[in-house]
């Protein structure tokens, strides 16, 4: 429910560093201010005290800290409204899992935190306890390529005494409009956990659809419109170099809520084609052109006399000329600008920048259509349930014109019913149009029409499209001289590498080049 469409990778770790860097800022000035970290005693409630004599999960010397209990509560009162409650405790095992004494909680303009508390069972002597009075709010700035304006913002609290040998827990209740009815379970994390609980509460008639990703299902407990999940000794997930992305690797329950007669419109999605309905209505609108526009497209065209040159020169325009600034209020995550409005300002996201580039085909006749994906390949696969939280961008799947069968239009996939359509990324500024960057290649991504949504594979470009040719000088030495070479694959096979290749050199070369087998 919380993902919005930021559009890549790069962009999400700049904004997730400086918000670190933000959080140490503030945890510096909450003992700056206070002089010691705020603290009082007060009793742990019952479920931490429980937690004292539990066996630890199964780890190894290098555990910085164990999930010793976490409980989430989804109470569903109306379309229009949930509670959340979330319980967790921690066992600080090395001095690295001290920041489990710090909570950070988001919220926005659509949900509101209504209770926060904190507590501590140290070692030895009494307990401590931390309350909402204490939190401190903060906004994540402005980052270079990210959100310019964003109405989330974080409730920071840091629970006292976060040292090795004790346990920390903390509490929190949520009130929030939902813009979909689901919501996600992410129990396992890089450390392992003792248990995990999940309860969802729903009003008479509602149903729900439960699907369970990267890990075994398990069935819950039933109690009239109360359902219970548990899972125990959740192994943890330790981080390796070029890893997939967490979504395509973590233990995670994705549910869906139905109220009763519910269809697309009532934000509840049984299937990808239903999810497709529901974006179509949010973007219905929002490719008029106005009259500048059109002028604009007008004047891009004039010399082209082909559809594949037009349709380059308003790619490039997109890519070069629009500005990413993202302006993200709200629905504002997922719900582009009006075309009219990114031209008139000249800046977007990846939604606005692909919702101007469908105005501006559509001014010279060809049709198109979004595609919501993820920048990361591996976070959604055909076994993925229909739901937004896995994606985070936005691309144009472009209806190609017959006769149209340029050789540089390689992203190209014949399509049952839409015939041939073209992949494009307006977002993207170095990849030419009619290519793929290696990430979205062999990716999923759903395809949206008005009949609906599709997920749908992106095509992978030929090896000879997906490579970086590097060339190096050789001295000149007669005799022989090694030279080093490189050639990277950037597509959508793995990182590979030519390493250095001997050359026996009779006469000075002026460059020398090697292949990867």
């Amino acid at each position: 429910m919380s993902n919005r469409l930021c559009c890549s990778p790069a962009r999400r770790l700049r904004a997730s560093k400086m918000r670190r860097a933000l959080l140490s800022f503030a945890l510096v000035m909450m003992g700056c201010l206070a002089g010691v970290p705020p603290c009082a005693a007060g009793d742990a409630p019952a479920w931490m005290h429980a937690l004292v004599s539990a066996p630890l999960p199964a780890h190894d010397e290098k555990t910085d800290g164990v999930l010793l209990y976490s409980e989430r509560i989804i109470t569903v009162q109306s379309a229009d409204k949930f509670k959340i409650t979330v319980r967790e405790a921690y066992k600080i095992l090395r001095p690295g899992g001290r920041e489990y004494g710090t909570v950070t909680v988001s919220y926005n303009s659509h949900s509101k935190i209504t209770g926060l508390r904190g507590w501590c069972i140290p070692a030895q002597g009494k307990d401590y306890e931390v309350k909402d009075k204490e939190a401190v709010e903060i906004s994540l700035p402005k980052v270079d390529g990210s959100e310019l304006v964003s109405d989330v913002k974080d409730k920071l609290l840091r629970i006292p005494a976060a040292d090795v040998g004790n346990i920390v827990g903390y509490e929190y209740e949520k009130e929030l409009q939902p813009f979909v009815l689901q919501d996600v379970w992410r129990f396992q994390e890089a450390d392992p956990g003792r248990e995990a609980h999940y309860t969802l509460q729903l009003p008479a008639g509602w149903e729900y659809k439960a699907t369970w990703m990267n890990y075994p299902e398990v069935k819950p407990a039933q109690s009239g419109n109360q359902s219970q999940w548990s899972v125990s000794d959740i192994k943890g997930i330790k981080h390796e170099d070029s890893m997939p992305p967490w979504q395509g690797v973590a233990g995670q329950m994705i549910v869906s809520f139905f109220p009763p007669g519910s269809s697309a419109q009532n934000q509840g999605f049984q299937n990808w084609k239903q999810m497709g309905i529901w974006y179509q209505g949010l973007t219905s609108g929002r490719r008029d052109a106005s009259p500048e526009l059109k002028q604009k497209v007008a004047s891009l065209t004039a010399s082209a006399s082909a559809p594949a040159a037009k349709m380059k020169a308003l790619g490039e325009f997109a890519q070069r000329d629009i500005r990413y600034v993202a302006i993200e209020l709200g629905i504002g995550g997922w719900q582009p600008h009006p075309a009219a409005e990114v031209f008139a300002h000249h800046y977007g996201d990846c939604k606005d920048k692909a919702t101007l580039m469908g105005a501006m085909l559509h001014e010279i006749g060809i049709d198109s259509y979004y595609v919501v994906i993820n920048s990361e390949r591996g976070s959604v696969t055909p076994e993925t349930p229909a739901h937004m939280g896995g994606f985070d961008h936005v691309i144009l799947a472009i209806k190609l014109p017959d006769g149209v069968s340029e050789g540089s239009l390689a992203a190209t996939m014949f399509h049952p019913r839409l015939g041939k359509i073209l992949f494009f990324d307006p977002t993207d500024e170095l990849t030419p149009f009619g290519q793929l960057s290696g990430a979205l290649q062999a990716n999923y991504g759903l395809l949206v029409t008005p009949d609906g949504g599709e997920l749908v594979e992106l095509p992978e470009l030929p090896p000879a499209m997906n490579g970086i040719q590097r060339w190096a000088t050789a001295p000149g030495r007669s005799g022989g001289r090694c030279e080093r070479l490189q050639r990277i694959r950037t597509g959508s096979s793995r990182l590979k590498l030519c390493f250095p290749i001997r050359l026996q050199l009779s006469k000075l070369p002026t460059r020398a080049s090697a292949t990867c087998n």
